[in-house]
């Protein structure tokens, strides 16, 4: 199964993360880039500073550019999204290009978790995630959104009770 496959079948958790995962991978290497002044970038193999590097690195800013509307305005992830989709591959690409490694996306998603709880007003318990542990390759994005605590209201985003990952 080609990792672009994989992406376009991928269900909305596994999609969360690995866009979480892409995301934050091409995010760091970009800030990473800026940091030096698009010099030698350590690790990189081959293609630094080159012309093809150069496409590559701006093929993966344009890709980024478009992800991060979605990541700024809380648009849903989802596989039948062809343009999501697309960059998603893109960064991937581009990502094992510069790297020198494949990346295999979906067993990255499948060690994610992503929880997302939203509610107005909280008077009783509210919790976003229950894990014992979380393992070496396990992930949790949780987000929990609270307008209103009201007394003797609690919101917990994790509490650790059972392994993940």
């Amino acid at each position: 199964m080609s990792d672009a496959v994989s992406l376009a079948t991928m269900t909305g958790p596994m999609m969360a993360a690995a866009f979480k995962f892409l995301f934050d991978r091409a995010s760091a290497f970009l800030d990473r880039r800026n940091a030096t002044g698009d010099k030698v970038e350590d690790g990189a193999e081959g293609l630094v500073g080159t012309a093809v590097e150069r496409e590559s690195v701006e093929s993966m800013r344009r890709a980024m550019n478009a992800l991060e509307v979605y990541d700024e305005h809380g648009l849903p992830l989802r596989s039948d999204d062809a343009k999501l989709v697309g960059h998603l591959e893109t960064v991937l690409d581009e990502l094992q290009r510069i790297e020198g490694r494949p990346i295999d996306i979906a067993a990255v998603a499948r060690a994610g978790v992503a929880v997302e709880v939203e509610s107005d007003d909280v008077e009783g318990t509210v919790t976003g995630l229950v894990a014992e542990e979380i393992g070496e390759i396990g992930r949790a994005d949780v987000r929990v959104r609270t307008r209103t605590v009201k007394a003797g209201g609690e919101v917990t985003g994790m509490r650790i009770e059972r392994r993940l990952g």
